[in-house]
């Protein structure tokens, strides 16, 4: 028996996946991404990540998707969980490639010096990629009223 079917009790697919993607895939995704997180915070010498480990970041994204993660928390679109595991990464893409990732599923930290995430769309994961929530709309409302 493989880590991911011992472990997939431990985070079972929310019901607003079911049909969506497989336990397994979901599993998978949220095993990398645990792993790959922490790997970026340590070596950004994120305070909490120093001690930190792969399980402690699995839980933190798993109740993040639990709290947040049907729907991106800035537009209110429903997220593609569809397309996690798809992206791929073996060459470069051009921008017609990318928007079909637009609704992605992405982890975000929801502050940057907190072990804290959210689940919100690849597109506003890079709209925002340096910026805090309070920034970022502080930047989406200037340029509402630019464009007005």
């Amino acid at each position: 028996m493989s880590t991911i079917d011992t472990e997939l009790p431990k985070y079972p697919l929310p019901a607003f996946l079911e049909g969506r993607c497989t336990p397994q895939v979901f599993y998978k995704w949220l095993t990398i991404k645990g792993e790959t997180l922490l790997l970026r915070d340590q070596k950004r010498g994120k305070p909490y990540a120093l001690n930190a480990t792969k399980s402690g970041y699995k839980q933190e994204i798993y109740k993040a998707v639990l709290k947040s993660g049907e729907r991106d928390p800035y537009t209110g679109d429903a997220l593609a969980w569809e397309l996690i595991g798809t992206w791929d990464t073996s060459k470069p893409h051009p921008e017609d490639y990318k928007r079909q990732f637009a609704l992605m599923p992405t982890i975000d930290h929801t502050d940057p010096d907190v072990l804290e995430f959210e689940i919100c769309s690849w597109l506003v994961n890079e709209c925002k990629t340096y910026l805090n929530p309070e920034e970022f709309y502080r930047l989406c409302k200037k340029v509402i009223a630019y464009r007005r």
